[in-house]
């Protein structure tokens, strides 16, 4: 009788330390920048190269449409309408940034406490219902905790892959951008200026419908070049981290649905 109240007694103690040092110490820790401060900086890479992207889709976007005629206009609104794409990207890489301590927060402050709360009352009640919720919780905390921190990792594996093709895409945006730049630069606006080159006017109009030319097969390039970085950006961004966090969910659903009925056993026969 003793023996078992001595037991009592430590598990009870060991489950309050659990949970103070949940509460006070660990929430606390896993919620500071440096805790995940690599995480964080992955998502600002991110973060940069979406917003580099933005930048010059919508400058090109404005290039390409001056052009006179509509020759570039179609490639213009294509370009234009990738804005979506991108807003949809970086809210998701928002989203990751913010429930990386958000999920820390709630599993340590309240689930894993929680969970010790049911395994005291275990202890005194010996409930099974009571171990279950215990156990399942604890594991449920851990598992939520882990999940977002888990999806960035295998995204950014996965990105590390893509990362020369991302890198070759970029580069061809910033060429192409400022190529088109140029171009439209050179390409006069008012086409009264046929009138005053006389004999010279073909081999003007021919140069300039050249650069015309030049100009909308840079956008050609630029758009595929665009759809090639949103492609691999909603894969490793959206994609990847959404497959992980059902993963992790359907592991909970098979959690939650097993019995727990002989780790109960073995606390009774020890008792």
């Amino acid at each position: 009788m003793l023996e078992n109240k001595t037991k009592k007694i430590i598990a009870l103690i060991i489950l309050i330390i659990i949970a103070l040092v949940s509460f006070f110490h660990i929430s606390d820790f896993v919620t500071k920048p440096e805790f995940n401060k690599s995480t964080i900086e992955s998502l600002d890479e991110k973060k940069e190269t979406v917003m580099r992207l933005t930048l010059a889709a919508a400058t090109s976007s404005t290039a390409l449409s001056l052009i006179p005629g509509d020759t570039a206009m179609p490639i213009a609104n294509q370009i234009a309408n990738l804005s979506s794409y991108f807003i949809v990207i970086l809210a998701a890489i928002l989203l990751e940034k913010m429930l990386i301590a958000v999920v820390g927060y709630v599993s340590f402050t309240y689930i894993i406490p929680f969970a010790c709360f049911m395994g005291i009352l275990y202890v005194y009640t010996r409930k099974e219902v009571l171990l279950n919720i215990a156990i399942k919780m604890a594991i449920f905390g851990i598992v939520l905790f882990l999940a977002i921190p888990a999806s960035i990792q295998i995204s950014n594996l996965i990105d590390e892959s893509y990362q020369v093709s991302l890198n070759q895409n970029l580069e061809i945006v910033e060429q192409n951008k400022e190529d088109i730049e140029e171009n439209d630069n050179e390409v006069p606006e008012d086409k009264s200026w046929k009138e005053k080159l006389g004999g010279y006017v073909s081999k003007v109009t021919s140069k300039v419908e050249n650069k015309v030319n030049e100009t909308v097969n840079k956008g050609e390039e630029l758009l595929g070049a665009f759809l090639d970085a949103i492609a691999v950006l909603i894969i490793t961004s959206c994609v990847i981290p959404i497959v992980v966090i059902l993963i992790f969910i359907g592991s909970i659903k098979i959690l939650f649905s097993f019995n727990v009925k002989g780790i109960s056993n073995l606390f009774q026969k020890q008792n």
